[in-house]
């Protein structure tokens, strides 16, 4: 009986020490840790090329007469057209905030004629422009929300004729400086390539010219508005890693 009872403490001594060698073994073990997720940002800092073309649509807006100094006509007729050609930026991005800057240069197809109040014709050509805009924005990923101003240029050609289909009888051409002011949005569809919409308002200002030989002067303001689509490959690393 004495063995009996020793060998029945002993099993159960055994089993608590075991049992409390696994609590403790349990008690020490770490704690399981899920793995931190990483998340891939679209970076916008960078510099870019690309090429865009949109419609342009505004009013030309003059007075002439002869020269000097007295005024007998107005004109005021719309402007449309298209535009084309090329830009390139550098953008920098601060958490979500980007600004940057950008430059552009189109050809363009304006080519309109109005008749004036004593039955001239005033014709505007506007064969080129360009810009060189600041640009701020909001990143949403790879979706920037922006808005874009800055100085505009353009070569303005104006053509006056004493009745439609007669031949021109004074000609006058510059360049023209004046500001322009917009937004859009741009998003990358790939790593390094985005597409833009933008809408944009120019203003070249008014510019008066005059021509002794043809005893002529004329005082003309040309303001539109343009909607472009645009595609741009942007050089540096594409993404960002975000924790």
């Amino acid at each position: 009986m004495k063995k009996i009872l020793l060998g029945t403490v002993g099993l159960m001594a055994l089993g608590l020490a075991t049992s409390a060698n696994a609590a403790d073994m349990r008690a020490r073990a770490p704690a399981y840790k899920a793995p931190v997720a990483v998340l891939a940002v679209y970076n916008w800092t960078g510099f870019y090329v690309g090429g865009q073309v949109g419609g342009l649509w505004g009013t030309t807006d003059a007075v002439s007469g002869p020269f000097p100094g007295v005024i007998n006509q107005s004109y005021s007729y719309n402007l449309s057209g298209v535009a084309g050609g090329l830009h390139a930026g550098y953008n920098y991005q601060f958490s979500n905030l980007v600004v940057g800057a950008e430059a552009d240069i189109e050809a363009s197809s304006v080519d309109n004629t109005g008749i004036g109040t004593l039955g001239y014709t005033h014709q505007t050509r506007m064969p080129w422009l360009g810009s060189v805009r600041a640009r701020v924005g909001y990143a949403m990923d790879n979706t920037l929300l922006y808005v874009t101003g800055g100085w505009a240029y353009g070569h303005v050609e104006i053509t006056k004729a004493t009745a439609p289909g007669a031949a021109p009888f004074a000609q006058f051409d510059d360049t023209r400086s004046g500001w322009t002011l917009g937004g859009g949005v741009e998003h990358a569809f790939a790593p390094n390539w985005t597409g833009r919409i933008e809408y944009r308002y120019t203003d070249l200002g008014t510019t008066d010219f005059t021509s002794v030989a043809a005893n002529s002067q004329d005082s003309s303001t040309v303001k539109f508005h343009a909607v472009r689509a645009g595609i741009s490959y942007k050089f540096g690393g594409p993404v960002v890693a975000r924790y």
